[in-house]
């Protein structure tokens, strides 16, 4: 079966529409919707839910890939591979959940590919540098802005769900450290690679400076999406590596 599949192939319900984000931006900006509303208004957050339970039902199609493409890597990385697939359908079902909570369904927004994308790596170690440490260390910066948003819009149903989910992105953002390292011990230029395409990954979603660093803003009102300095160290993220992680957000601003 081939390996990196292209993004049409994912199945999908005839209710939910994919699209390229480029295209959904423009299409946006078209309608004269390019400004970005804040997060904690109730169509905007309704719309982010959507936005990532699509978001997971790809990081679910992801680790399922890795596990199928890799068949030669060890028994204990394909266990933490299915766990991650396990874990990423629970995910699906509960921002499922909190969609309707919001009085959303699935289908009502456009799902976009640009996560996808991110997953195209043929070697292991770089697909869990970009999928667990890239994506997933994304999802604790999300996660932990939508906690805020929660706590200032009062509602302890977001609150908690999310925080649970942010506690197994933490999870998985440690398996990619893990395996990232393991499968290029004594191969450094193999680490190099795998870091370089993390590092890609990064640099997309830090929209062009639409995520800083927290010390860069100066009063966090919970528009802004910050690096989640906290979650990223339980993850194991080194001071090193979100020193450089915040280095290239403020490089992105500049841009």
């Amino acid at each position: 079966m081939q390996r990196c599949i292209p993004v049409d192939r994912l199945a999908r319900p005839d209710n939910i529409v994919l699209m390229r984000g480029k295209q959904v931006r423009e299409i946006r900006e078209e309608q004269g919707l390019e400004g970005r509303p804040l997060p904690f208004d109730h169509e905007a957050l309704r719309a982010r839910l959507h936005g990532i339970m699509t978001g997971e039902f790809q990081a679910m199609e992801a680790a399922g890939r890795t596990l199928f493409d890799f068949p030669d890597a060890p028994w204990e990385f394909q266990l933490d591979m299915a766990r991650q697939v396990w874990d990423e359908a629970r995910h699906s079902e509960i921002f499922e959940r909190l969609l309707r909570y919001m009085g959303g369904d699935p289908g009502d927004y456009v799902e976009t590919e640009i996560l996808w994308r991110c997953t195209q790596a043929e070697d292991p170690a770089a697909r869990v540098a970009g999928i667990n440490r890239g994506l997933e260390g994304l999802a604790c910066d999300v996660f932990d802005q939508l906690i805020r948003i929660a706590q200032r819009n009062g509602d302890e149903v977001i609150e908690r769900a999310i925080d649970y989910v942010l506690a197994d992105e933490i999870t998985h953002v440690r398996m990619g450290s893990k395996w990232m390292r393991k499968l290029t011990e004594g191969d450094p230029e193999r680490l190099a690679r795998a870091k370089a395409f993390q590092e890609m990954v990064d640099e997309v979603f830090n929209f062009r400076g639409g995520r800083r660093a927290q010390e860069d803003v100066a009063n966090d009102d919970g528009t802004m999406l910050t690096i989640a300095r906290e979650a990223r160290l339980l993850a194991g993220f080194t001071e090193e590596e979100l020193q450089h992680l915040v280095e290239s957000t403020r490089k992105s601003a500049a841009y």
